[in-house]
């Protein structure tokens, strides 16, 4: 309505012109104002349509492109005949991995939001429908902008942006071709605010933060059929994707023969009815459950790719019902001596297989699910697939796309109906309790990822020796966080029959939890202070000690840990959540609010005369200080930069 609005204030300016006009040279006058007018708004508001479609058209020009590669139609093809399927797949955070910035999927506060990193200052602002950061004109500047210095400073628009669920991660033009870059600050979703990106990631503080191309990085897995299609003679990406985000044709493959040969209604039915495979999609719930999980397996797995320079140009040359190994073989530490192609990247990287597995080979980021569930014997031996216990279009939530009724022990009893007969004789719980979910024991929350803990998806049982050799925490003390290492080892001899095991002082005497948290690497520390915030555990072990141990994680070197323990500290009721804290806030700043979480706990206990829990190196309601120190002075100092 602006161009309307425009007309009329020109024809009412026009009546004032034309007062005292003669009759009919007035006429003639408001004639030619009034069509001028008309024809000013009219060019006013094309313009005005203009500027959003050149907009469009600058943002796709400077991003991946949507198309291809060969045989790739995109999602909306498919809507008309199944409209169920995408409405239910359009739901799901896997359309949303990778879109471009936009007010629908933008979720950052962009209102003239000021942030610093090292010394220099950032704006976050909307203009129109486009999303940008206004900074300091450093480096070498993309053509698009380099014309728009002023003062030392450009705006520089965002292109592209991944997740949508815990957090975004946005990405802006870097020079020319459409390579996108990493933007030095992420939007932490349920917390509302902007984080440093390298402060999201569980990485060794002296480790500079790493600079990342969507294009090299995220193409692989939150796009569908992506290449990277770097151009080495001209220094530009070309880069492009079946569809941005993960679409259809990722688990059901290309579609164009299909969508063509089903254009024509009578085909359709034909081929319907005939049952004729010409021209089918896969469908991953009716191929065998190997070939099934490859599909997923895809993304979620960590791969070897054979050949680096066909991998950029054309992608992963798998499709759905394929074997993935022939395309790029999973990597797996429990078979190095059958993947010798692996082993002079080892020599390269000796941290490769410790920032993505346990020493027993078992993968201990998030992401890499398929990587945990080859190596279970549900998997080996029987027909286990990541389709038995979740569904692209039948999940109950988008967060974990658990298929119905997958929540609870129907998950494992659809295969093993006799356990579920006499449950509690096998759990030793109570049978409504936590300890009795059997994903509680056989796939504990082991795996690292997105600032949590997340649950193994190599299904096995707890073992002392398992924790002992690989340092990884058992599912008993996970919950039991109250607890030694000698009374897990006590309860898996007594019900389990299992040999006991060789242990220190400490581990006799002292909760496992506890030297997990105190001594432990990063990984072992992270996966505690989830732990300690987590609901099942806190009714197994109570809350009411954790608050001092919580607050030495605030003040961990690891900002990812500092911000889980944080996290869980507000668990614990309001007279904590009111305490100032801020992870990647002032040394001195989260020094004062962890004084603050002591004082508060110690006047509490104090009052209500806290028995002496030695386990828990706890006495008339204080630490014992000085063993909590010699904890501390022997923490492991390992360098970690987990791979999720």
């Amino acid at each position: 309505m602006e161009w309307v609005a425009f007309t009329l204030v020109v024809l009412a300016a026009a009546g004032l012109l034309l007062r005292g006009t003669a009759p009919r040279q007035g006429g003639l006058l408001a004639g030619l104002l009034a069509v001028g007018a008309l024809l000013g708004g009219a060019t006013y508001w094309s313009l005005a349509l203009s500027r959003p479609a050149q907009s469009n058209r600058q943002l796709a020009d400077s991003t991946p492109r949507q198309g291809g590669p060969e045989g790739y139609v995109t999602s909306d093809s498919c809507k008309a005949c199944h409209p169920k399927a995408y409405a239910s797949w359009h739901q799901t955070f896997h359309r949303t991995m990778t879109q471009w910035a936009s007010p629908e999927s933008v979720v950052g506060d962009f209102h003239d939001v000021p942030l610093e990193l090292a010394g220099k200052r950032f704006v976050m602002q909307r203009r129109g429908s486009e999303f940008g950061a206004e900074m300091e004109a450093t480096g070498a500047l993309p053509s698009a902008v380099a014309g728009q210095v002023q003062g030392g400073r450009v705006w520089r628009r965002l292109g592209l942006l991944t997740g949508s669920h815990h957090m975004q991660v946005y990405w802006m033009q870097a020079d020319d071709g459409n390579k996108q870059a990493l933007f030095p600050f992420a939007w932490l979703i349920p917390e509302q605010r902007w984080v440093p990106f390298h402060n999201t990631f569980l990485r060794d503080p002296a480790t500079p933060p790493v600079s990342q191309t969507w294009n090299l990085n995220c193409v692989r897995c939150h796009a569908t059929a992506g290449q990277a299609r770097p151009n080495n003679r001209t220094l530009r990406f070309e880069s492009r994707a079946g569809e941005l985000g993960i679409a259809c044709e990722a688990c059901h493959g290309p579609a164009e023969d299909h969508v063509r040969r089903h254009r024509n209604v009578l085909e359709r039915y034909a081929a319907h009815f005939s049952g004729s495979k010409e021209a089918a999609l896969v469908n991953p719930a009716k191929l065998g459950s190997k070939a099934s999980a490859q599909v997923c397996g895809q993304c979620h797995s960590i791969k070897w790719i054979p050949d680096r320079a066909d991998y950029q140009q054309n992608g992963l040359r798998y499709r759905p019902g394929q074997e993935l190994a022939k395309s790029a073989p999973i990597i797996q530490p429990t078979r190095l001596p059958e993947q010798p192609w692996l082993q002079e990247t080892l020599k390269k990287d000796v941290t490769f297989l410790r920032d993505r597995y346990w020493s027993d080979g078992m993968v201990r980021v998030s992401g890499r699910e398929y990587n945990g569930l080859v190596e279970s014997p549900c998997f080996k031996r029987g027909e286990l697939s990541c389709l038995s216990c979740h569904s692209m279009h039948n999940g109950q939530s988008s967060d974990d796309q658990l298929a119905p009724r997958m929540e609870n022990n129907q998950a494992c009893l659809q295969c093993h109906p006799a356990i579920g007969a006499r449950l509690t004789e096998h759990t030793h719980h109570l049978a409504g309790s936590s300890g009795s979910l059997c994903y509680n024991c056989h796939m504990p929350h082991t795996t690292y990822g997105l600032l949590k803990s997340i649950r193994s998806h190599q299904i096995d049982s707890p073992s002392l020796k398992s924790t002992l050799g690989t340092g990884r925490p058992n599912a008993c003390n996970l919950c039991h966080l109250d607890r030694t290492l000698g009374w897990t080892g006590e309860q898996l001899s007594r019900w389990f029959g299992q040999p006991s095991a060789p242990l220190s002082e400490e581990q006799r005497t002292v909760a496992a939890s506890l030297l997990w948290l105190l001594e432990g690497d990063a990984g072992q520390r992270a996966l505690i202070a989830w732990s300690m915030g987590w609901e099942s555990a806190q009714q197994a072990s109570g809350v009411d000690w954790l608050a001092p141990y919580l607050a030495e994680g605030m003040q961990d070197p690891y900002s990812a840990v500092r911000f889980i323990a944080g996290r869980s500290l507000k668990s614990l009721g309001p007279e904590f959540q009111s305490i100032p804290y801020d992870f990647v806030g002032a040394e001195g700043d989260r020094a004062t609010a962890a004084r603050q979480v002591v004082s508060r706990w110690e006047k509490r206990g104090s009052s209500n005369g806290s028995p002496p829990r030695p386990a828990l190196l706890i006495s008339e309601g204080h630490l014992q200080r000085e063993r909590v120190e010699t904890l501390l002075r022997q923490r492991s100092t390992l360098s970690m930069d987990l791979q999720e």
